[in-house]
C-alpha cells in the first residue's frame, strides 16, 4: 500500500512535466474569441478566468483563448486590450465535459474602461458529442434524495433502476440499471477521470460513497465521443477541491420508525408483513459528515478533504435489524509551479459494512450476509501547456476493490430451500479481492480550424474469489418435501484470474463557422487470464468430485477492437440558439476480468441427485442421496474423467461484441438558462458470444407441451424441446460466435433544462423505448423451450433478470413510457421549495414453472416460461413524489439550512415484486411493494 500511495504522488509530480489534457468528461471548458465591434479579431488580447481555478492566457492569430480542464463551477471571465475597453463576464457556469463558448466584444476606447456583461452563458454546447446529463451541485444538495448515485441515475432520461430508493431504505445497496438497450455490464464509473468499475461484477462500483464530496455528477448514455468505450451508462463523480477563497459545509440528516407511515394493505400484512403487519421498514437512519477546502499557499498549492458516515438500520419482516454503515473519507492536494504546469493527488477511502445484507421474503435473517471491505482510490494526476496549442495530460490510479459476504448462519449448518422457495438454515459465503491499477495519457492540439485529440491508456485487474457452501457442501432443494433434489458441489471453490486492457485513440474536431465536424477512432484490446489455483473437492463424493488444481493460462480471451466515430452539428441560426446534431459511433463491449477463467481445469462443479429425508432434518445427508440412480445432472465436470487435469471447456472462433449507434437531435435555447433538446437514438447489437455444449436449436425438437391454467395468466400451453443427439459431455462448453443473433433498440428522449437563475431550477425528461432481439436462424439459440429470461422469441421484447443486491426477482423489460422531473423555487423569506418525481412503466412478470420433468437426457428438469410474451403482463406503472420544504438563514458568506424532507409523499403502496414460480405454494403472491411515506430531517452548514 505504501508503494501505492507513494506512485500515485511520484506520478502527480512527474507528470507535471508529461502532461495533459482538456476533454475529459470530469472537467470542461471555455472557448473565448475576443473580437472588436465590427467582428473583427484580437490577437493578443490577455484573458483571464477566475473561480475554482485561475487561468490566464492570450488570444492567439484567431482572437481564440481556450481554458481546458476547469474543474465545475462558477467561473468570472474578463478580457482585455490595450486601446480598448476591458469585457467582464462574473457568472459563467462550467459543467463536466462541456464546452462554454463565449464572445467578449471589445470596442475602441480612449478611457480604459470595463463593460460588465449581464448577458447569461449559453446552455448549448455546440461542439456536443453526446447525450448526457449534468446533475449540478445545486440539485444535489437543494433536491429531496435519498443521497446515493443510484437515485441521481433514475432521474436521467432513458436510465432504468430496477428498486424504488423511499428515504434511504435501499441506501447501501447497489442498484442494477440499464439504458438505451446496453447490457448493465457495459456500464461504467469513473471518479474525477479515473475509471474505477468492479471489473469482476461488470457495470457496478467497487464501493459506496458520502454524497456530500461530489461536485457534480455526468452521466452519458449515447453519442459519439472517443473517451466513451462502451455503449452503456458513463457515469463520473467530479470530487470538489480547494481553491483561494475557503469553503466547507457539514450536515446531519434524520429519520426514524416513528417518522414512518404505515402502507401495508390488510390483505397483505399476513403474507409480507411480517411480525409487525407492517413489512420492511426504516428503523433509523443517520447520515452526517463535513468537508472542507482552501489554500494552502495561495496561488500555488490548494488542499480539501471530506468525512461521511450513513447508517440505515432495516426492520425485517422477521422484525429484525438489517443494519448498513458506510464510512467514507477524501482527501485532494492541488499544486500549481506555474500557470501551464498543475498536478494533483486525490485519495478516497470507502467502507461498507452491512449485518443482514439481501434480508427478504425469500431469505430469513440466518440465510442473509454480513458484510465487509473497505475500498481505498489513489489517483496522481499532472497537466502541462506548451504554448496556446498543445495540451496534455498524464494520470495513474489504484483502486483497492474487495470485500467479503459471511452468512449469518454460519458455516457449520447446512443450506437447504423449502417447498415455498425460501431458502433455510444458512447460506454461501464469499471472499473476494479485486485491486486494480490504471495509467493514462492524453492531450489536445489546436491548429487553425482544427482541434486533434489523442489518447492512450492501460489498466489491469486482478480478481481472487473463494466460495464455500455451508455444512456437508450440499444444497437441498425441497421438491414435494420430503423428496428433494440434492447439489452436492466442491464446497469451497477459488479462482484467480486477471484482465488486462489497453486503448488508444485519435480524432479531430473541425469547425466551420456554424458547422462543427468530429471525426475519430478508438482501439481497444482487452485480454483475460486464469491463473493457477486449488479447489477442494466434498468428501460426500470423492470419485465424483476430488481436490483439484488448475494450471495457468494465459490469454484465454482476448477481443480486440476499432470503433469509428463521427458526429456533426449544425447552428441553425446565428445566434446559434438552434443546433441540429447527427452522430455514428460503434462500441465494444467490456470483458470481464474473469472471463477467461472456464479454461482451467477447476471450475464450479457440482452433482445433482435426487433424495428422501428418512430423518427429518430437512436436509440432505450424504447416507439419503439416491446414488443407484445415478446422478441426474452435472455442471463444471466430466463424469467419466472427474480427476482430469485437462480443461473440459475449449475455446472456438469468437468476435468482439460490438454496439452500432446512430443517433439525431435538436437542441434550443428557449431562453436564457433554459434548453429543451429531442433525441433519436437507433441502436443495433451485434458479435454476441456464448459458451454452450456445441448444441443449438437445429438439434432440437418439441417434444412435449406443457399445459394448464392458473391466475392470474389463465391457460396456458408452452412447448418443451428435447435434442435429437447428445454431446459426449453435456457440462462441457465452447466459447464462440453466435452467429445469427442480434438485438436492435429504437427511442426517444426530451431533457429540458433550467439553470438556477431567477430563484427557481428545473430538469424534466421523457422518455420511450423499444428492445428487441432476433434469431435469423434456430442456430441462434440453444435449447427453444423458452424461460423467463430466454423466451427465444424472433422480434420479441428483450428482458433480463437484476443481478443488482438482493434484487433477483426482478424482470427487467425497458419501459415504454418514463417520466422524470426535479425542481427547486426559492421563495421569499429564505423558504425553498423542492421536488423530485420519477413515473415509469411497471416490469415484466413473466410467470413460469421450474423443475418441469422432461425427457430430455442433458435438462431432465425444466424452467418454462407459461407466457406467450414478456411484454403481455406487467406491474402497476411506478410513481415516486420526494418533496423538501427548508429554511435558509444567511450570515454573512456562511448558510445554514433546515430541511423537512418527505418521501413517497403520497404514501403509495405500489407492487413492485410477485412470486412468478407457479410451482410454489406461494406461487403469485406479493413479494415486494415501495416502502411507505417518511420524513427525514436535515440540518446544513456551508461557507
Amino acid at each position: 500500500m505504501r508503494t501505492t500511495v507513494r506512485g500515485a504522488v511520484c506520478l502527480a509530480m512527474l507528470a507535471m512535466f508529461n502532461a495533459p489534457a482538456a476533454a475529459q468528461v470530469f472537467t470542461g471548458r471555455i472557448e473565448v474569441t475576443v473580437t472588436d465591434t465590427t467582428g473583427a479579431v484580437l490577437p493578443g488580447a490577455t484573458v483571464d478566468v477566475n473561480g475554482p481555478q485561475n487561468r490566464s492566457t492570450e488570444t492567439d492569430a484567431k482572437g481564440t483563448a481556450v481554458f481546458l480542464n476547469l474543474a465545475p463551477g462558477t467561473y468570472a471571465v474578463r478580457a482585455a486590450l490595450a486601446g480598448f475597453s476591458g469585457y467582464n463576464n462574473p457568472h459563467v457556469p462550467v459543467s463536466a465535459g462541456v464546452s462554454v463558448p463565449l464572445r467578449a466584444v471589445l470596442a475602441i476606447s480612449g478611457v480604459t474602461q470595463e463593460v460588465e456583461v449581464t448577458a447569461e452563458s449559453p446552455v448549448i454546447d455546440p461542439k456536443k458529442l453526446t447525450t448526457s446529463t449534468n446533475v449540478t451541485y445545486e440539485e444535489l444538495q437543494q433536491v429531496p434524495s435519498a443521497r446515493d448515485p443510484w437515485v441521481v441515475l433514475q432521474t436521467v432520461p432513458g436510465v432504468v433502476v430496477d428498486r424504488v430508493n423511499v428515504g434511504g431504505a435501499e441506501s447501501g445497496q447497489q442498484s442494477n440499471y440499464q439504458a438505451k438497450g446496453a447490457a448493465s455490464a457495459d456500464n461504467t464509473w469513473n471518479m474525477d477521470g479515473v475509471p474505477i468499475t468492479d471489473m469482476a461484477a461488470l457495470g457496478s462500483s467497487p464501493t459506496y460513497y458520502d454524497f456530500d464530496m461530489f461536485q457534480e455528477m455526468q452521466v452519458t448514455t449515447g453519442g459519439a465521443d472517443l473517451t466513451n468505450a462502451t455503449p452503456g451508462v458513463a457515469l463520473n463523480f467530479v470530487l470538489k477541491g480547494g481553491g483561494n477563497t475557503p469553503h466547507g459545509s457539514a450536515r446531519v440528516y434524520y429519520e426514524n420508525e416513528d417518522m414512518q407511515s404505515n402502507n401495508m394493505p390488510s390483505d397483505l400484512a399476513k403474507t409480507i408483513g411480517g411480525k409487525t403487519g407492517k413489512g420492511n421498514r426504516i428503523d433509523e437512519y443517520t447520515d452526517y459528515g463535513f468537508e472542507i477546502g482552501g489554500p494552502i499557499l495561495r496561488d500555488r498549492l490548494w488542499g480539501w478533504g471530506a468525512y461521511g458516515k450513513t447508517d440505515v438500520t432495516l426492520l425485517t419482516l422477521a422484525n429484525t435489524p438489517d443494519q448498513t454503515i458506510l464510512d467514507n473519507r477524501s482527501l485532494k492536494f492541488t499544486g500549481q509551479a506555474t500557470s501551464a504546469v498543475r498536478g494533483s493527488y486525490t485519495y478516497f477511502r470507502g467502507d461498507k459494512v452491512k449485518f443482514g445484507r439481501n434480508a427478504g421474503p425469500t431469505r430469513p435473517p440466518e440465510t442473509t450476509w454480513n458484510q465487509s471491505g473497505p475500498s481505498p482510490v489513489h489517483k496522481g494526476e499532472g497537466n502541462f501547456v506548451l504554448g496556446n496549442d498543445l495540451f496534455l495530460t498524464g494520470r495513474y490510479s489504484y483502486v483497492g476493490g474487495g470485500f467479503q459476504l459471511t452468512p449469518q448462519g454460519g458455516l457449520g449448518t447446512n443450506w437447504y430451500v423449502d417447498d415455498g422457495g425460501i431458502s433455510r438454515g444458512s447460506y454461501y459465503h464469499y471472499e473476494t479481492t479485486r485491486p486494480q491499477w490504471a495509467t493514462a495519457a492524453e492531450g489536445n492540439f489546436f491548429r487553425g480550424n482544427h482541434e486533434i485529440r489523442f489518447g492512450f491508456g492501460w489498466r489491469r485487474a486482478d480478481v481472487d474469489s473463494s466460495t464455500i457452501v455451508p455444512g456437508n457442501g450440499i444444497i437441498s432443494y425441497h421438491i414435494g418435501y420430503p423428496q428433494m433434489y440434492a447439489e452436492v458441489t466442491a464446497w469451497n471453490h477459488s479462482t484467480s484470474a486477471k484482465g488486462v486492457y489497453t486503448h488508444a485513440y485519435v480524432g479531430d474536431t473541425l469547425t466551420w463557422n456554424r458547422l462543427t465536424l468530429n471525426v475519430g477512432v478508438r482501439w481497444d484490446r482487452q485480454a483475460s487470464s486464469v491463473n493457477e489455483f486449488t479447489q477442494p473437492g466434498n468428501p460426500a463424493l470423492p470419485t465424483l468430485l476430488p481436490d483439484l488444481t488448475g494450471a495457468a493460462a494465459d490469454d484465454v480471451v482476448v477481443w480486440n477492437s476499432v470503433t469509428p466515430r463521427i458526429g456533426l452539428s449544425y447552428a441553425v441560426d446565428e445566434s446559434r440558439r438552434t443546433l441540429l446534431r447527427a452522430s455514428y459511433g460503434a462500441f465494444a463491449s467490456q470483458l470481464n476480468a474473469t472471463a477467461g477463467n472456464f479454461l482451467s481445469a477447476v471450475q464450479y462443479r457440482g452433482v445433482y441427485f435426487y433424495a428422501t429425508d428418512t430423518n427429518g432434518n430437512r436436509f440432505v445427508d450424504p447416507g439419503e442421496l439416491d446414488l443407484a440412480g445415478g446422478p441426474v445432472d452435472w455442471y463444471g465436470l466430466d463424469p467419466a474423467k472427474p480427476s482430469a487435469l485437462t480443461p473440459i471447456h475449449r475455446v472456438g472462433d469468437y468476435s468482439t461484441p460490438i454496439t452500432h449507434e446512430v443517433q439525431f437531435g435538436v437542441d434550443r435555447e428557449l431562453m436564457p438558462n433554459f434548453g429543451v433538446s429531442g433525441t433519436f437514438s437507433w441502436r443495433r447489437f451485434t458479435n454476441f458470444n456464448w459458451r454452450n455444449n456445441g448444441l443449438t436449436g437445429v438439434d432440437y425438437v418439441q417434444i412435449a407441451t406443457l399445459t394448464g391454467s392458473a391466475e392470474p395468466i389463465g391457460s396456458y400451453d408452452a412447448p418443451i424441446y428435447g435434442p435429437t443427439r447428445l454431446p459426449e459431455n453435456r457440462a462441457a462448453t465452447i466459447y464462440r460466435d453466435r452467429d445469427g443473433y442480434s438485438q436492435r433498440y429504437l427511442g426517444f428522449e426530451v431533457a429540458a433544462t433550467k439553470r438556477l437563475s431567477n430563484r427557481w431550477m428545473a430538469r424534466l425528461g421523457f422518455s420511450t423505448n423499444d428492445h428487441r432481439e432476433y434469431f435469423d436462424t434456430a442456430g441462434a439459440m440453444t435449447d427453444p423451450t423458452p424461460t423467463p429470461t430466454n423466451p427465444n422469441k424472433d422480434g420479441g421484447l428483450v428482458i433480463r433478470q437484476s443481478t443488482g443486491s438482493g434484487k433477483s426477482g426482478i424482470y427487467q423489460v425497458l419501459p415504454k413510457y418514463q417520466f422524470v422531473a426535479t425542481g427547486l423555487y426559492q421563495a421569499p423569506w429564505g423558504i425553498n421549495l423542492a421536488a423530485n418525481m420519477v413515473t415509469r412503466q411497471g416490469f415484466s412478470t413473466p410467470y413460469f414453472r421450474n423443475l418441469v420433468p422432461t425427457a430430455d437426457p442433458i435438462a431432465p428438469r425444466k424452467t418454462v416460461l407459461l407466457v406467450d410474451d414478456v411484454g403481455d403482463l406487467r406491474l402497476p406503472t411506478v410513481a415516486s413524489l420526494d418533496a423538501r420544504v427548508g429554511k435558509e438563514i444567511a450570515i454573512n458568506r456562511a448558510r445554514i439550512n433546515v430541511d423537512l424532507d418527505v418521501f413517497n409523499v403520497m404514501n403509495s403502496n405500489t407492487v413492485l415484486g410477485r412470486e412468478y414460480n407457479l410451482r410454489l405454494t406461494t406461487a403469485n403472491q406479493v413479494r415486494e411493494i415501495m416502502n411507505p411515506r417518511v420524513l427525514r430531517l436535515g440540518l446544513r452548514f456551508n461557507f
